[in-house]
This record gives C-alpha cells, structure tokens and sequence, in this order.
C-alpha cells in the first residue's frame, strides 16, 4: 500500500463526495449532508448486513476484500460462519436499536466503506496473496492506535468522507457558529455547544467525531468535550509546593 500524505487522502474524499453529488437519487437537489447508506450501496454498490459480530459488542463492523468466513452470533449458543464475498459490510446489529449511537453506527459504515474504497484505488496491493483473507475491524476501543497506519488512514478517509470541509463549512454558518469556533463546552459555552450539538445531530454525527473533523480543519480551537471543567483547572508547576502539601509531613 502506497504511502498517502493527508492532503493525498482529502484528494480522494473529495473525489468520493463530488461522485456521491451525482447520484441520480440527488440530481437537483442540494447536498449538505453525507446519507451513508446512500453512499455505500447506491455509489461504492456494497452490500450491507447486520448481524451480531461477537459476544462482547467490541466489533462494530468488518469487512474483507476477499472471500473469507468470519463467525457471527445472531443466536449466542449456536455461532455460525458467515462468508465475505469481498464486496460485503457486516454492522454489529445492536448499532441499528433505537437507543443506539447513529453517529456510531453512520461512522462505522463509513469506516468499513473506506478500506473498499481503497481496495478500489490500489487493487494489486489490497489482493494480493496475504491481504486476500485479511479481515477489517471497527472495534468499539480506538483502532488507529500508535503504530496502526492502516486504520489511521482508513479513519481519516472515512471523516473526510462523512464530513467534507464544504458541508461543515456551510452547516457551522446555517446553524449559527463562528469560523473558527473557540470550544466546544456545555459548561463555559453553553449557547455554542447547543448549536454545535444540533448541528452533528443534523449531519449524523457523534459530537467527538464532528470535533475531531472541525479540529482537523482549523475550525475549532479546544474541544471539552471529555471534560468542560478542564478550561478553569489549575495545575502547579513542578517547581511549585503548595502550603498544604507540607501537612502531615514528619
């Protein structure tokens, strides 16, 4: 697999998306929103399923570029094969639950899509001999770990994707935000969090995804999502002793 800088990876998203705004399902109209399921069976013309993909919840979805058998456990006493035909993306079914997490299951979707599109664009690499059986987890635990080229990559496509700068762009102007947004905090900024939260509602999004996009385009400088108290914290300074640091000392 070719080594892909991030403006290499933007290049194909915008590519992915202005091929999604011809889509005869969209002619005449205007897209400010990515439809996933749009895009995935009606422009990449993958399959999608929903089956229970292991025991824990861990596996949100998988996927493979060739044919290969992975268990599933629709009936949790009786797990069956279910076969790849590398053109398949298999969602954990629990995503589809009216309580479920849509930004979730819409970022898994994507996710997946991204290592198919990929395999589009560098075949020889994804088929040959080693990659054919190999298979591709979206774990609930953060997969683009230290070390994991591949599922950065594959995440940086996928936000690209389901969040292209345009669309942000114009979805932070029609809901009220400013450019760039200072932070994102429900505490110290409640206002602009309420809009902010509206707005990945709107686009299908989960708040910590659409923060990470918005960072990574320079359109939101902090992000307390985690933690909105985190902006008055004070730490000292290593050379600093506090008076009640000396208590209790012998």
């Amino acid at each position: 697999m070719p080594y892909l800088t991030v403006q290499e990876i933007e290049a194909i998203a915008r590519r992915v998306v202005t091929a999604y705004k011809k889509l005869p399902s969209l002619c005449g109209q205007h897209a400010n929103i990515i439809q996933p399921d749009l895009l995935v069976c009606g422009l990449l013309r993958l399959s999608v399923e929903y089956h229970t993909l292991s025991i824990s919840g861990t596996i949100l979805g998988l996927t493979a570029c060739g044919e290969v058998g992975v268990p599933i456990y629709d009936s949790p006493n009786k797990p069956e094969y279910y076969f790849l035909d590398g053109n398949t993306v298999l969602i954990e079914k629990s995503l589809t639950e009216e309580t479920a997490n849509v930004g979730r299951r819409h970022f898994t979707l994507i996710h997946e899509a991204c290592h198919q599109i990929f395999r589009m664009l560098f075949p020889k690499e994804y088929m040959g001999a080693i990659a054919r059986r190999q298979i591709h987890y979206c774990r609930e635990t953060n997969s683009s770990r230290v070390g994991d080229w591949e599922e950065w990559r594959t995440n940086r496509l996928a936000s690209a994707v389901l969040m292209p700068e345009d669309m942000v762009r114009e979805n932070m102007d029609a809901f009220g935000l400013d450019v760039p947004m200072r932070m994102v905090n429900r505490v110290f900024a409640s206002i602009d969090y309420t809009r902010f939260s509206d707005m990945a509602a709107y686009m299908g999004v989960s708040k910590k995804a659409l923060s990470i996009r918005m960072k990574q385009l320079g359109l939101l400088k902090a992000d307390y999502l985690d933690d909105p108290y985190a902006l008055v914290n004070i730490y000292p300074q290593e050379d600093e002793v506090y008076e009640e640091d000396w208590y209790g000392k012998d």
